[in-house]
């Protein structure tokens, strides 16, 4: 009797063992377990019980310190889906079938018994992104993104539709660490990116704080090295580029806009009239529709104010044979046509003009054959 009773026991732990194994283990299986459904029109039904998924994290870009002009004001608390954080740590890239929700949280107080900080409100909101090559197969690294806040306030929506391409992708391709995740700055993610099955990262003893801090580059500033000794059809030292400008060299290129016309950038202002200029090179490009812009290819921006006054120059020179999300090509913006220390950008990759032009082809967004 005894003996009958410790093989059940025993085929209890093999099963709930095999069970668990077969989660874990990656296979066919492991890759279609999916945390989320869409419906037949084509929208995410809203994720439950995502609390009890892996917590990755909670930033917030308050008002106070933007100006009071931040695009996310509030705290989000990231989650993600465990399949999709075991197959991050052991292979070190995101799973078809990632979902990553994001529930929005007021900014409640400044104040606590702790001191001054930033401290947690109420629920205002929820987002999630998932990575679909099955039902996403057009958009940029199969990322879509949904909202299911209500803008009114009130009961979250059942289910959400995806955003445009360029209200999202845009700045995640550009400026997110790991496949359109902003993995920098959750450390919870960069502790686990490829670590293997044997290592749980939250067991490991190293802490960083107090080590020294990597420098940050701001917005406007080169993110890559300019290549040195480079010969192009422009200068890319400060003064002898802002010499050339000055000079009208540019004008020569065969392939310029007639007349001025609104920008669709932030050069200056959005809406101040603006002329471009493009060399033969990435002319010839641009009218074989390639994808990828030679080395060399050079476009020159004349800035003007609002009375059609010269205000400046935008320029963009490739400068590597790939383009590297933006970090092959210089960057440069003058907000002066007489004086060249007036510099708004000047370098390779530089994250407020990639942002911006990522939306292109290899970053050029003007229209070809030019008007």
């Amino acid at each position: 009797m005894k003996l009958k009773k410790i093989y059940k026991i025993a085929a209890l732990i093999l099963m709930v063992t095999c069970t668990v194994t077969s989660c874990k283990n990656e296979g066919e299986g492991y890759q279609d377990i999916s945390y989320f459904t869409m419906n037949d029109e084509g929208d995410l039904k809203r994720p439950q019980d995502y609390r009890s998924w892996v917590y990755v994290g909670t930033p917030v870009t308050p008002n106070d310190m933007n100006g009071g002009k931040a695009a996310f004001p509030e705290f989000h608390n990231v989650y993600i889906d465990p399949m999709s954080y075991d197959h991050y740590k052991e292979t070190g890239t995101w799973r078809e079938g990632t979902i990553l929700v994001k529930e929005l949280i007021s900014v409640g107080g400044k104040s606590a018994a702790s001191g001054s900080g930033y401290f947690m409100g109420e629920f205002i909101g929820l987002e999630a992104t998932i990575k679909s090559k099955k039902h996403f197969p057009s958009e940029p690294g199969n990322w879509a993104y949904f909202s299911f806040t209500n803008p009114k306030g009130g009961d979250l929506a059942n289910t959400g539709k995806a955003f445009e391409t360029k209200m999202c992708n845009s700045c995640h391709n550009t400026s997110a660490a790991d496949d359109f995740v902003f993995t920098q700055h959750y450390p919870v993610l960069t502790a686990a990116k490829g670590v293997g099955t044997s290592i749980t990262p939250e067991n490991a003893a190293a802490r960083m704080a107090g080590s020294e801090a990597k420098p940050k580059v701001g917005k406007w500033e080169a993110s890559a090295p300019t290549p040195e000794n480079l010969t192009l059809e422009i200068p890319l030292g400060k003064e002898q580029l802002f010499a050339y400008l000055k000079s009208g060299k540019y004008k020569s290129y065969t392939n310029q806009e007639t007349e001025l016309h609104p920008s669709l950038g932030p050069h200056q202002k959005l809406g101040l009239p603006v002329k471009v200029f493009i060399n033969d090179i990435l002319a010839e490009s641009l009218e074989k529709g390639n994808d990828e812009h030679p080395l060399g290819a050079v476009v020159v921006k004349e800035m003007y104010d609002a009375n059609e006054n010269p205000a400046g120059w935008a320029v963009m020179a490739k400068t590597h044979d790939k383009s590297d999300i933006g970090n092959g090509w210089f960057w440069y913006e003058v907000t002066d046509s007489s004086d060249a220390d007036k510099i708004a950008a000047i370098g390779n990759g530089v994250e407020g003009c990639v942002s911006c032009h990522t939306i292109g082809r290899d970053m050029v967004r003007t229209a070809f054959p030019l008007k």
